[in-house]
């Protein structure tokens, strides 16, 4: 079946539709065209001007000359196209707009006068920071305000750079390491951390202490004379601890002998001594032989001991042996020895080797 046909009006105006249509765009378009920034709403606009405040944000576009004529200059929409921005606005800082229509109103400041606003500017309180700045290694501060741009180097890759890592050049070396004593080395980078223990608290560390356990042997005290011990750790034991013993010494008794007819004849009251390190020679004062000079040795207690032999048909022997008990004076034995054939030594009461005293305590004080 076919369509119902359209009533007769209607058939008749449906030719003259396209122009009807063509008449109503050439009228738009006319309006359009006609419209002026005048301050008076026209036929066609929804409000004053409608076609010069394109944002509706009441304010008109400030590049018509038609509107800069019609309205002052508070009216004036610099940005027509953005509600947000126009003269009554509020100047937002770093969004590269002038909000408020005001040229003389910074998008940013340059407080630092580095030619540098503060919105590309990464600190715009030091004129040495900004974008065309040089990067200063280990300062801590981002000078060229480039994130990319490292304020140190880990040339050693352990994860710390040069800045805070102490030597760059060793990986095991880092604030994150152990402290390895007795290395000279800084391992943790930390100089409170001391490169050795000090057991005894001495103040001298186990790497240069011979004995961390005993507070009274360390590099930093002097030798003790009065122990045995090594109290410096130099490797010596009482090195500087040798006295010189050397002198005349005033006997407390006279040591005297006379036999075999007047060969052997002595009397002395004085000893001379001399000394040199571990080495004495003793002898009567003033000289005499018999008994001559006596040679022996001297220890670090000053414990000592000398002797002369004269051997021949009777044979003497003096023996000097004692200790010093000062640095000034000293208790000893003196002795005499004679064997030999007979007669060599004497005959009856004047045989030397049957005589007496033989022996003498004596006690010496350096003059």
């Amino acid at each position: 079946m076919s369509a119902p046909a359209a009533p007769l009006s209607l058939r008749a105006l449906l030719p003259l539709l396209p122009a009807l249509a063509l008449f109503g765009c050439r009228q738009d378009i006319g309006l359009a065209q006609a419209a002026r920034c005048d301050g008076i709403q026209q036929s066609g606009e929804d409000w004053v001007d409608q076609a010069f405040d394109r944002d509706g944000d009441g304010f008109y576009d400030g590049s018509n000359a038609d509107c800069i004529n019609a309205y002052p200059a508070d009216k004036l929409d610099c940005e027509d196209t953005i509600a947000a921005v126009n003269p009554t606005a509020t100047e937002i800082a770093c969004n590269e707009l002038d909000d408020d229509c005001d040229p003389a109103t910074l998008d940013a400041s340059d407080d630092d006068g580095d030619g540098f606003l503060a919105c590309e500017d990464c600190d715009d309180n030091d004129p040495l920071v900004n974008p065309q700045a040089a990067e200063t290694q280990c300062n801590f501060i981002n000078d060229d305000c480039d994130d990319n741009t490292a304020d140190g180097y880990d040339a050693d890759g352990d994860g710390f750079d040069s800045c805070t890592d102490c030597d760059d050049t060793r990986p095991y070396i880092s604030p994150d390491s152990s402290e390895v004593f007795c290395n000279s080395l800084d391992d943790d980078c930390n100089p409170s951390t001391f490169d050795f223990e000090d057991r005894d608290n001495d103040g001298s560390g186990s790497c240069d202490d011979c004995n961390d356990g005993d507070a009274t042997i360390s590099p930093l005290l002097a030798e003790d004379c009065d122990t045995p011990e090594d109290d410096n750790c130099d490797g010596q034991a009482n090195e500087d601890c040798a006295i010189d013993w050397s002198g005349q010494y005033t006997l407390d008794r006279a040591v005297s002998k006379y036999c075999a007819f007047g060969l052997i004849n002595f009397s002395f009251g004085v000893m001379e001594i001399s000394s040199a390190g571990t080495s004495l020679s003793a002898f009567s004062y003033p000289y005499t032989t018999p008994p001559g000079t006596l040679g022996g040795s001297v220890d670090a207690d000053g414990n000592f001991s000398a002797t002369v032999t004269y051997k021949g048909g009777c044979t003497e022997v003096y023996t000097l042996t004692g200790v010093f008990t000062s640095e000034t004076t000293f208790t000893a034995t003196f002795s005499a020895s004679y064997t030999g054939s007979y007669p060599n030594c004497g005959i009856g009461a004047d045989d030397c080797s049957k005589g007496s005293p033989h022996t003498w305590i004596i006690n010496g004080t350096r003059k």
